[in-house]
């Protein structure tokens, strides 16, 4: 390996075979971790590896570190240790969604109480597009091929899910300058809706999918939390529209 694609590459490869696994990879040191509940044969890996170039993982640590490390996850779990991982795999996404949150807070603290709420809501989708424009912008090429699995516009039209994180940052920044637009807001309604659509579809297939709302950068798979966040955006500009009309 010679570079962040690469592992991106491979890691990708083998959540997607093995979609209940965790993998990490290191470029540095060259050590593949993966961790699962099942055994993953290596001759399986390598058949895998080897379609996406000249690699080979090996088990043997005196060959120059290049090896994979299997650890297998107990089956036997409390629900406090069930919930506790379940946060603990969510946790760049609570981190992300806490930073918004915070971040809106202070920015609306000082309006007016009869304006309190509308600045809360659209500060909250000012800082909700930036953030998470930011983390699809570091590669837009990955996020596009993960977005459009599920995204239902994005299917129909792959290049929408390359100029999507663009439009994600132009959407921040205009509800972060104070900005509220009737027609803006059924933009959004009509985005996240097609969004929504694609999670359901996959929460309700049991499938593990990687979530593209993270970008590439973050293995995150979609989850019951992907889903929560779509349904918030959609009832803000739901509630943006109503105070336009009445």
């Amino acid at each position: 390996m010679t570079c962040d694609s690469c592992t991106n590459a491979i890691k990708s490869a083998i959540i997607n075979k093995y979609p209940l696994s965790k993998v990490d990879l290191s470029l540095t040191t060259k050590e593949l971790l993966i961790s699962t509940n099942s055994e993953i044969l290596l001759s399986n890996l390598n058949d895998l590896v080897r379609l996406l170039g000249d690699y080979e993982i090996s088990d043997k640590k005196s060959q120059e570190n290049n090896y994979v490390r299997f650890d297998l996850e107990k089956k036997d779990k409390t629900a406090f240790d069930n919930i506790y991982n379940y946060l603990k795999d969510k946790k760049p996404l609570l981190i992300a969604l806490f930073v918004v949150v915070a971040s809106s807070i202070c920015l609306s603290i000082n309006s007016t109480n009869d304006d309190l709420i509308n600045k809360f809501l659209s500060y909250y989708m000012g800082m909700f597009f930036t953030v998470f424009s930011f983390l699809k912008l570091l590669s837009v090429r990955g996020f596009a091929s993960s977005f459009s699995g599920y995204d239902i516009i994005s299917k129909k039209i792959y290049k929408y899910s390359l100029i999507y994180p663009f439009i994600e940052l132009m959407l921040g920044l205009y509800y972060l300058s104070g900005n509220t637009n009737l027609f803006v807001c059924i933009f959004v309604i009509v985005i996240m809706v097609s969004q929504t659509y694609g999670v359901i579809n996959i929460l309700f297939g049991k499938k593990n999918i990687r979530c593209a709302c993270m970008g590439e950068t973050i293995n995150l798979n979609i989850s019951e939390l992907t889903l929560l966040e779509n349904i918030v955006m959609i009832v803000i500009s739901s509630y943006m529209i109503y105070d336009f009309i009445f």
